[in-house]
């Protein structure tokens, strides 16, 4: 299958007539000097199987660093044309846009599976991408998402929200809903992901969150696979609590509309397949600033009271009423307590009683009370007792469902 000239803005040769295997898509905002290694590495994976030759697209999301003109010198060195493509990228800008443009180039190329991977990972380990790519390049899997080894109190969005959240509505526990990188089929990008629109629409992570949710939804083989640690973030642009829970939060709650169906009678979750060894939990920072979290919370008791009546039905606020006059070392916000405020935001969404950008914005301080709470459990924990806790979180989102659902109804 020939691709389509436009996809190409540097060169200006179609690709050869023959369908690559494995194309890498590279995105990119800020990614400074990261990239050139990063589009060697992809390239490397690209070579990795000879009886399917790939290629490597780039796009840049918007940078202001010099990455697009390092991915166009790129481009024009080595290579032959149809092997290395940068893509251009019209109005909107971000990270959104550029993987939608990266999944409909790669759907229009015929590749046989997509290796998808943010800037932000330029220092991931070439093994460690291959390795995700293999279930998707072998046929074993649809969809093929990472799994760190990773400290318990690293990433608490994902642990506290958005993975409780997503196996509890879709009966599949996946680590990463948005991990900076995945591995796709011909299949999956042909198939649903090309159906269902909306990647184009989120910004940030929310693209990623949009991926998975909707290859979960569909229920394609996924399967997780353990890269080891994730590495230190690499460019980018830092966006602040309330902008990241937009960012995730909002395509979770409005693809929970576009999936009802699939997710209205679903109960109990198990985890996507695990490839590789399982991961092991890694040393963790106890000396969190936990008193500036309990803080926040209080202040947005204090400021967002009137939003939060609109959004919380009238026994969640009372009960988070009296959280306001514990001390620090004693602020609780337990599991349970999280996944109803959660479920009522997702019912506010629903019902449309508030902007959903405002709505999704005032969940911050909640959220950083429920981190903090988090935090004081893991300390208190005994030793080895974090995938106890963790799994506690998940099972009060999975315990909460049934209420979800008759009020969504």
């Amino acid at each position: 299958m020939s691709a389509d000239p436009s996809l190409i803005e540097v060169n200006q040769s179609p690709p050869e007539p023959a369908a690559p295997g494995v194309v890498v898509g590279v995105y990119a905002v800020d990614a400074g000097d990261g990239i050139a290694q990063l589009l060697a590495t992809a390239e490397t994976l690209a070579d990795g199987f000879p009886d399917r030759p790939g290629a490597v697209l780039a796009l840049d999301a918007g940078s202001t660093d010099g990455t697009l003109e390092a991915m166009r010198a790129w481009a024009h060195a080595g290579a032959p044309p149809h092997r290395r493509l940068v893509l251009d990228l019209p109005q909107p800008l971000g990270e959104g846009p550029a993987l939608a443009r990266i999944l409909s180039a790669a759907a229009e190329l015929g590749a046989e599976g997509l290796l998808l991977v943010s800037g932000e990972l330029a220092r991931v380990a070439p093994e460690a991408l291959r390795a995700l790519a293999e279930p998707v390049a072998s046929g074993q899997a649809d969809l093929a998402l990472p799994l760190y080894t990773r400290g318990p109190g690293e990433g608490t969005l994902t642990t506290n929200l958005l993975a409780p959240l997503t196996a509890a509505l879709y009966g599949h526990a996946v680590q990463q809903v948005a991990g900076g990188c995945a591995a796709v089929s011909g299949a999956l990008l042909r198939g649903a992901l090309t159906e269902a629109p909306g990647a184009s629409q989120w910004h940030g992570p929310g693209a990623e969150v949009w991926l998975t949710t909707t290859a979960l939804a569909t229920r394609a083989r996924t399967v997780q696979v353990h890269l080891g640690p994730r590495p230190p973030r690499v460019g980018g642009r830092e966006a602040d609590v309330a902008t990241i829970l937009a960012q995730t939060v909002g395509p979770l709650f409005t693809l929970m509309e576009r999936h009802h169906e699939r997710w209205l009678d679903a109960r109990g979750s198990e985890p996507a397949p695990l490839v590789g060894p399982p991961p092991a939990w890694i040393a963790d920072d106890d000396r969190r600033d936990v008193e500036r979290l309990v803080r926040a919370f209080r202040l947005g008791l204090k400021d967002l009271l009137p939003v939060w009546e609109q959004a919380l039905d009238e026994s969640t606020l009372g009960e988070l009423y009296p959280l306001a006059l514990l001390a620090a070392d004693e602020f609780e916000l337990p599991a349970p307590l999280w996944a109803r405020v959660v479920s009522d935001f997702a019912v506010a969404h629903h019902e449309r009683r508030l902007p959903r950008d405002h709505l999704y914005r005032s969940l911050a301080p909640l959220y950083l009370g429920r981190v903090a709470a988090f935090f004081l459990e893991l300390r208190h924990a005994p030793a080895g007792a974090a995938a106890a806790v963790l799994d506690r979180v998940t099972r009060a989102f999975e315990e909460e469902k049934p209420s979800l659902a008759a009020r969504w109804r």
